[in-house]
């Protein structure tokens, strides 16, 4: 795992939900879409748990845009994927038909990102997106892995399930790759495992869909961007949204 606490010092660092619980004075501001989440910070934060510079973003202050560019149309979507903005799926439970619309959820993860796009930062590396299983690298390119691999699964206010819900990975995606269209002038840095950038085929179907600004590097590349060495990165790109 990568030593997070050596982000201190180079930035602002925005975190997620219970992250303070290893890290309470990392984070300049900590986001959580979930109330219970939300009041877990907040306590936190009274009974000098966390600490008191860290500014929390929950419920009601997050970014009001709902991903959704004045140019979209409803039936838009990447090239090498059949849908976009709206998923349909079958609930096995009921046998109906289910549709969602990613402009209406609200995550945790991607608010963070829209929020610092939105404070103008012009350099963003997502760090811990890894938005589908753990264990993809091991699977076939063709599978995608469902299991749940949040390192706080299991514990107070976090689900225990093992596999995450079916839409959830182009939920994230989705939002992420209409905050790289909105903002072509901000820098986005998606920082994974070498194995997980080899065999995620997702990435390069959503990333591909955004403007060219969106990049792709290994932990050791983030190494070298706090050292000073950005130059000697060489980051994935993906092909530009025509």
């Amino acid at each position: 795992m990568y030593p997070i606490k050596n982000l201190k010092g180079h930035g602002q660092i925005y975190g997620c939900n219970a992250i303070y619980r290893d890290h309470p004075d990392l984070c300049d501001h900590i986001v959580a879409s979930d109330p219970i989440m939300y009041q877990e910070l907040m306590e936190a934060k009274k009974t000098n748990k966390l600490s008191k510079h860290t500014g929390i973003i929950g419920p009601d202050q997050l970014p009001t845009w709902n991903y959704v560019l004045p140019d979209d149309r409803e039936s838009d979507h990447p090239r090498d994927n059949n849908f976009y903005r709206f998923w349909i799926g079958g609930d096995y439970k009921t046998g109906k038909i289910k549709t969602r619309d990613f402009s209406q959820s609200r995550g945790s993860g991607c608010s963070a990102v829209l929020h610092a796009a939105e404070a103008g930062y012009s350099n963003i590396l997502l760090i811990g997106f890894d938005i589908i299983g753990a264990r993809q690298w091991e699977l076939d390119t063709a599978t995608v892995s469902r299991e749940q691999n949040n390192v706080y699964k299991n514990t107070e206010n976090y689900p225990d399930r093992r596999a995450m819900k079916a839409y959830l990975k182009h939920e994230w995606f989705y939002q992420l790759t209409q905050t790289f269209c909105r903002f072509r002038d901000t820098n986005f840095y998606y920082i994974n495992r070498q194995e997980y950038l080899d065999t995620n085929p997702l990435l390069s179907v959503y990333f591909g869909y955004a403007y060219g600004n969106i990049r792709s590097g290994i932990y050791a590349d983030l190494k070298r961007w706090l050292d000073g060495n950005r130059q000697q990165i060489k980051w994935v790109k993906y092909r530009v949204r025509q």
